[in-house]
């Protein structure tokens, strides 16, 4: 083992602007294993030698216990820090990334915010005991965590080791992809490169956008059955599939493929063991699930999902006392009840178009300069020699993939061009990849966006294409190409990735 400077258990408290450490405590674990979750970390990790460092710290008058988690090899560490976001309402995944991370040779970090770990719920935090909100846990969770989480991660790193790491990259998904823009945008200096995967920016906006299809169910009276919604999603990438010419179930460029969901009226669906007969009220739900929410002027309020996403996750109903009815997805149901409405106990069935319209405005208005993430300007990140790689799914069923290219584009005007802002900033969008590649998805996934990401940083190489690999038996290899280019097949094996070239 390399000789250490500092021994794991003698770790000095690090000194965070804004913030006061409570307590800092590091163990070494030798051959320690980190348990699969499903749905969160698939597979265990086993094997790692690390040093365990917990940090917990307050931020003066905000009655707050910040956990920061710092896990460090205690051998072949590969000289660089990585600190990983996190997922739903928990700010970090804290051992569930920290051992991935670890067994690729980083020293990494990862926080709970102050608000624990339970991704699928904010009830614990959200609202004072006196029911107004706690805005100071939602700083926290919103951007405060990742200034703190990446100073205290570096500093450890650096006491450690004897030597400040040689580059510093942040990770993340959704939650994490927002936090990802959160370190570019208010925090330029604090990573040379920063992943971010299907970012949540726009927080405000989107996650209130989140909630129209459950309000257009309500307002049309009718609530299609996730086998009834398969079946508009199987005929869009019927129809859309062989635009690129390739038949591979996936729908390469969604901005093509007129898809009008009526045309399925009067076909009937195997559903459950029995035929039903696709209504025109069940088409009229999936346009306007697809078209996305708009204001009472007919003015758009947001973005819809992309034909060939699946539309069961915000479309998403139960059956209660035998009659089929909606069910919100949790993270907009708990910021509308517990952030906008402020009342636990809200009916979300009660809202209609136009109560829809007022909550993006009041949801804006409230929590905008807390939450979002998404000012183009990236000029400090620039200055400072970061580099971002963000990467979307055009089947992502829960983030509207057309407003990570909105914001793209915004950088772009304000920013000099395509061209100029290439040079610090790629986005790669994924041809039928859902949200965060969480469940196996018809199109190619990016193999590995990190090692492009590193490679641009530390060897000046920009990532010309990312590698991607299609799930399942059939298998294959694809490039996923940086916008606006699309991957465009050029004859050849379709299972190929030198059958495409970037167009």
């Amino acid at each position: 083992m390399a000789k250490l400077s500092k021994s794991c258990a003698h770790l000095n408290a690090p000194c965070i602007p804004g913030a006061e450490i409570i307590s800092i405590n590091g163990t070494e674990l030798w051959n320690y294993t980190v348990s699969a979750v499903p749905g969160l970390l698939p597979s265990p990790v086993s094997g790692l030698d690390i040093c365990a460092v917990d940090v917990v710290l307050t931020h003066p008058g905000a009655h707050d216990k910040v956990l920061v988690k710092v896990w460090l090899p205690l051998e072949n560490w590969n000289g660089r820090f990585q600190a990983n976001g996190g997922v739903g309402y928990a700010a970090g995944e804290l051992d569930l990334t920290l051992g991935p991370t670890i067994k690729q040779g980083y020293a990494s970090a990862s926080t709970d915010a102050g608000v624990g770990f339970n991704p699928s719920s904010p009830e614990a935090w959200a609202l004072r005991p006196d029911g107004s909100v706690d805005r100071d846990a939602l700083i926290n969770f919103s951007y405060r965590s990742v200034h703190d989480m990446a100073l205290i991660g570096k500093e450890i790193t650096k006491q450690f080791y004897g030597q400040k790491p040689n580059y510093s990259y942040w990770n993340g998904c959704s939650t994490g992809g927002r936090q990802a823009m959160v370190a570019a945008q208010r925090y330029p200096d604090l990573f040379d490169g920063i992943l971010a995967g299907a970012p949540a920016i726009y927080w405000t906006t989107y996650v209130i956008a989140e909630q129209w299809p459950q309000v257009v169910m309500n307002m049309e009276k009718s609530f299609p059955s996730p086998c009834e919604l398969r079946a508009f999603t199987d005929a869009a990438i019927a129809e859309c599939d062989g635009l690129d010419g390739v038949m591979d179930g996936v729908i390469n460029n969604p901005d093509v493929c007129n898809f009008d969901p009526y045309g399925l009226v009067g076909r009937r669906v195997p559903c459950d063991g029995v035929n039903v007969t696709i209504t025109e009220a069940t088409a009229r739900v999936v346009q306007k699930v697809l078209q996305g929410p708009f204001g009472p002027n007919g003015e758009s309020r947001w973005y819809g999902l992309n034909p060939g996403a699946a539309l069961d996750s915000l479309a998403n109903t139960t059956i209660t006392h035998g009659k089929r009815g909606g069910f919100p997805f949790f993270v907009n149901d708990a910021w509308i009840r517990y952030w906008v409405a402020k009342n636990p106990n809200y009916d979300l069935t009660k809202i209609d178009y136009s109560t829809l319209d007022r909550l993006f405005t009041q949801s804006d208005k409230e929590y905008d300069a807390i939450i979002g993430t998404d000012n183009p300007d990236l000029s400090g990140f620039q200055r400072s020699g970061g580099k971002l790689l963000m990467w979307h799914g055009l089947s992502d069923q829960l983030i509207f993939p057309q407003g990570t290219v909105e914001y793209r584009k915004r950088v772009e005007r304000l920013m000099g061009g395509s061209t100029k802002v290439n040079e610090f900033f790629r986005l790669f969008l994924a041809p039928g990849v859902d949200h965060c590649a969480g469940t196996p998805s018809l199109g190619a996934v990016p193999t590995d966006p990190l090692e492009a990401l590193v490679n641009w940083v530390e060897n000046k190489r920009a990532p010309l294409n990312l590698a991607a690999e299609i799930a399942g038996p059939e298998g294959g290899a694809r490039i996923i190409c940086p916008y606006p280019q699309v991957a465009q097949y050029v004859g050849g094996d379709t299972k190929s990735a030198n059958s495409f070239k970037c167009a």
